[in-house]
């Protein structure tokens, strides 16, 4: 089966913005001090602040245990501060990524592929990263074919992401020169199938008695117009570092991995509420 991961980037820059933040909220505590010690003109502690001339600062040298003092004492003014700080942090990152996501699948819209199933002329249109090595593909594609038998608005395009074995690379190849036949469905379906053979030769025996065109096949699948194509569609999964199978764009949705029809037609009527 397919392994999905997303890559993260390890960035200091983060913990650099923290750390202002927290110089600042200690500033601002010491400039409140000051004030308040201004207001009321009196020095309560002089072993912790001493008021300068002008009663308006600190000495630099009282400072710092000043600051100690003010977190050791409201040590929750600080968690609440970091923690504000998380969440707003992590609502922009999230704003950011979908944008990002909204330009990458405008991207993979424009890219013509004439790999699909469903209906050419849907109005509605998702795609699926596949390995046909992938036990969870091969799960999901049932799935698929239940949606798509009840559902005669919809086109799945197939990105070819062959990451497990070069066998898979063998199957990926198989299933682009078959476009060329136009065979492409009856190969797909058949290459996910559980009467699919485990050896090249079987594979092309049992596609020859489909009526498939071995010969045009055998001929194009090592041409230097599949191998590009596979290299496309390389690219195509390379734009949502994607490194694994099965993998869904719906919508502006990214889905990762294996779900079930219902979380299917859930994240579909969300995504296409005008075609649910």
């Amino acid at each position: 089966m397919g392994l999905y991961t997303k890559k993260k980037n390890t960035f200091s820059f983060k913990n650099i913005l923290l750390l202002i933040i927290i110089i600042s909220f200690f500033y601002f505590i010491y400039f409140y001090y000051s004030t308040y010690t201004q207001q009321n003109n009196t020095i309560q502690n002089s072993n912790d602040l001493i008021v300068s001339q002008n009663n308006q600062s600190l000495k630099l040298n009282e400072l710092e245990p000043l600051i100690k003092k003010i977190i050791s004492e409201n040590p929750e003014l600080i968690l609440e501060t970091v923690k504000k700080y998380q969440i707003e942090q992590s609502k922009i990152e999230k704003a950011q990524l979908a944008n990002k996501n909204k330009e990458l699948i405008q991207k993979l819209k424009s890219y013509e592929n004439n790999m699909f199933i469903g209906f050419n002329n849907a109005d509605t249109t998702i795609y699926e990263f596949v390995d046909y090595n992938c036990g969870y593909c091969q799960k999901f594609h049932d799935v698929l074919l239940e949606l798509i038998a009840n559902n005669k608005n919809l086109r799945v395009e197939i990105i070819q992401l062959p990451i497990l074995s070069d066998f898979s690379l063998d199957l990926a190849k198989i299933a682009m020169a078959s476009i060329l036949t136009g065979d492409f469905e009856k190969v797909h379906n058949y290459l996910y199938s559980s009467e699919r053979r485990s050896d090249l030769p079987e594979i092309f025996a049992d596609l020859f008695l489909r009526g498939i065109n071995i010969k045009s096949i055998k001929e194009n699948m090592n041409s230097v117009q599949i191998t590009n194509k596979i290299k496309e569609h390389k690219a195509l999964a390379d734009l949502f570092r994607l490194n694994g199978t099965p993998a869904l764009i719906i919508g502006n949705e990214i889905v990762p991995g294996y779900i079930d029809l219902p979380k299917l037609m859930e994240i579909m009527s969300k995504e296409f509420p005008n075609n649910a």
